[in-house]
């Protein structure tokens, strides 16, 4: 053997392996410093983001899958099926729809068969006849042209070619409301997507299912007889999440985008209590928004964690419930009610205070701008009337702002302005000296 040779491939392998070594580390440090000490992956904050499980929406797949049973252990011989999902926003009707999508390919898999989803959003992408049926065309078969045919035309080479190629298909087609509301098409496309196995009577149709996605049944009042007749009258509603879902549903998927200790329960109680008040409504597009971005403002200011200020802040940024001018158009009694409320939360850091601990906190305000005992009964009421500020019970009053903390010198301002104010009408000067 050649030991300059030997010398050389040792001298060879000992350089490859420092030159990886050095790449790995440089790599591991590199993760570590672009690494976030709260999020693990965001991207599992996003609406888009269809997760492995849906807690809560168990029994709509389970609905969806029944009706569609069958299907895949005879599908020449199984109908075209058309369903209607109904319900407000951000309360997973999608999801639902597109996992109950990825299981039911997987059962068509088993049997060796293609199932093929092809899902349009028509607020995002729709727009006249021939473009949803293009969009439809690419995809479920983006290998055939869609140029020069009309929209019927296509409709017919797709159910032929679907046939031949012995591939099955589901479509599903989201916000159908906002079509119907915006297009003098959509009527006839309800009418021939749920016609499907009318344009071929005596052959099978490879769409085996057609679903449609909208906030309510409103759109029924545009639609003929007709299209309502194939449509149907019985549609799938989904019903908003309770406060203890909505929870559920954070917990599941704060563990999958934030680190360990980044997130606590206070937090998804906070979020939760938001998500489920009536100006939301339970809507978890909402919920994961003000996550993501209270985890964003926590990384920023260096934290560690996610504060329940954190979500106060973007909250009110997003959904203010108090705005400076609301607080300018305020009466003193109330402003001072209102920053009583708001040292008595601080003060417990709690989300909700009962009314004794206002009244005392009222009493100290009265001492320090020595004003006579403030009465907040009334007030808080008035300020519960306005939306400002959130009753539940004697115990249980609270209010949802961007941050106690910056709110509350606002309102001393407020009040100090007020009492300058007060002071000049009433002829004394800022030194206590009348003014002439």
């Amino acid at each position: 053997m050649n030991h300059g040779t030997e010398f050389i491939n040792f001298n060879l392998k000992n350089t490859y392996y420092n030159i990886i070594y050095i790449l790995n580390r440089s790599l591991s440090i590199l993760a570590m410093e672009f690494s976030s000490p709260i999020f693990r992956d965001r991207s599992k904050l996003s609406s888009r983001y269809v997760p492995a499980e849906l807690p809560h929406r168990e029994t709509q797949i389970e609905q969806i899958q029944y009706a569609l049973k069958g299907s895949y252990s005879k599908p020449d011989e199984f109908p075209l099926t058309v369903l209607q999902i109904i319900g407000p926003a951000g309360i997973g009707k999608t999801s639902t729809v597109l996992k109950f999508s990825k299981l039911f390919e997987e059962e068509f898999r088993k049997n060796r068969l293609k199932l093929v989803t092809g899902y349009v959003n028509l607020k995002l992408q729709g727009g006249n006849k021939y473009t949803i049926y293009r969009l439809l065309l690419e995809r479920v078969a983006p290998e055939l042209p869609a140029q020069g045919m009309s929209a019927e035309e296509m409709l017919r080479y797709l159910l032929r070619y679907l046939r031949e190629n012995k591939i099955y298909v589901i479509i599903i087609l989201d916000e159908i409301d906002y079509l119907v509301k915006i297009s003098k098409d959509s009527g006839g496309i309800i009418y021939d997507l749920t016609r499907l196995n009318e344009f071929d009577p005596d052959k099978p149709c490879n769409v085996k299912g057609v679903i449609f996605i909208a906030r309510s049944t409103d759109f029924y009042s545009k639609l003929d007889s007709a299209e309502l007749s194939t449509l149907g009258r019985v549609p799938m509603e989904f019903t908003t999440y309770s406060i203890k879902q909505v929870s559920d549903i954070l917990v599941s998927r704060c563990s999958e985008a934030f680190n360990a200790n980044a997130i606590g329960s206070d937090i998804i109680d906070e979020v939760s209590k938001f998500t489920t008040s009536p100006s939301v409504n339970g809507d978890i597009r909402f919920a994961l928004d003000l996550l993501l971005y209270a985890g964003n403002l926590a990384e920023s200011r260096g934290t560690g964690r996610v504060l329940v200020d954190h979500i106060r802040k973007v909250h009110g940024q997003i959904h203010p419930s108090i705005t400076t001018p609301d607080i300018e158009e305020l009466p003193k009694n109330q402003i001072l009610t209102l920053l009583a409320l708001i040292r008595a939360l601080r003060t417990k850091k709690r989300q909700y205070v009962d009314l004794k601990e206002i009244r005392l906190s009222a009493s100290e305000l009265a001492e320090e701008f020595k004003i006579k005992k403030l009465d907040v009964e009334d007030h808080l009421d008035d300020l519960h009337a306005k939306n400002i500020i959130e009753i539940k019970s004697l115990k249980e009053i609270g209010m949802h702002v961007k941050s106690l903390n910056e709110l509350e010198p606002m309102l001393q301002r407020q009040i100090n302005r007020r009492n300058d104010h007060r002071s000049r009408s009433d002829g004394i000067g800022e030194n206590g000296d009348r003014v002439e």
